[in-house]
């Protein structure tokens, strides 16, 4: 072999090595990008969540739905951004993905109950009975049943009373509550059918940092690209380290098979 050849495979080998030295420092510092870009999504959107506060809008059926931004933490950072929240998924099992707590008022319109008037001849007390239910649909209901006691001092025809016991009191409401992605931010939404319902507070936090990482990477890249790697010349019949310069459209496969380069 002349020292030519030996100098041009000198040169490859030298090539190539450069090639692969300069992937990796690009496959590094697309990573550090990616990592400022979540920190910086996260930190966005848990600004906005602890600034919100709970809204109502109308849903596709002009159905009342209460919305708030929620936050996006670990359980240590949890602590600082919400400690009641940090309490509860402190008492908790397992890995927690999620926690909400929602805070609701139920005001009921006056109703009108008869009562059913009795009285006992042996100690001369008197009760008036009455109890009430309505069924607003099929999850929503409320029972309440009761009695009001009392008693007549014949001597001056006094009432004195002896208080009213709350046999029954059961309410059935039904909630729908999750997460949905509307004007470009995560929120929690509350839903119910039970009327006079309204909720003060919606607090929540998503604790699984990967999966909110997967929501934000965009399945499709378009513009300019720099490229190195390994290739093979059709033409030429040749394989080698290549460098280009161009457009380039990119479909995400990182995303779609769950950032398994983020692992």
């Amino acid at each position: 072999m002349n020292k030519n050849m030996k100098n041009l495979i000198n040169f490859k080998n030298i090539l190539l090595l450069c090639v692969l030295v300069l992937t990796l420092l690009l496959f590094r510092q697309c990573g550090l990008n990616d990592d400022l870009k979540f920190s910086n999504a996260v930190f966005q959107q848990n600004q906005v969540a602890l600034r919100d506060t709970v809204r109502l809008i109308k849903n596709k059926n002009e159905e009342n739905v209460f919305i708030k931004n929620t936050l996006i933490s670990d359980k240590k950072e949890l602590k600082d951004l919400n400690e009641s929240l940090y309490k509860e998924v402190d008492k908790l099992q397992g890995k927690v993905l999620y926690i909400s707590n929602v805070k609701a008022t139920v005001i009921t319109d006056t109703v009108f109950i008869e009562n059913e008037i009795n009285t006992d001849t042996n100690t001369n007390l008197n009760s008036l009975s009455w109890e009430y239910y309505k069924a607003y649909n099929e999850n929503n209901s409320r029972f309440i049943k009761g009695q009001s006691r009392f008693m007549i001092d014949t001597s001056d025809l006094t009432i004195i009373d002896k208080g009213t016991i709350i046999s029954e009191d059961k309410m059935n409401i039904s909630l729908t509550t999750g997460l949905n992605e509307l004007d470009e931010s995560f929120q929690i939404f509350v839903k119910t059918d039970y009327p006079g319902i309204t909720f003060s507070n919606i607090d929540g936090a998503i604790l699984d940092k990967k999966r909110f990482m997967k929501q934000t990477q965009p399945s499709w890249i378009f513009g300019p690209s720099v490229y190195v790697g390994l290739g093979v010349d059709p033409l030429n019949r040749t394989a080698g380290p290549q460098v280009g310069i161009g457009l380039s459209a990119t479909f995400n496969l990182n995303k779609v098979f769950n950032n398994i380069f983020n692992k």
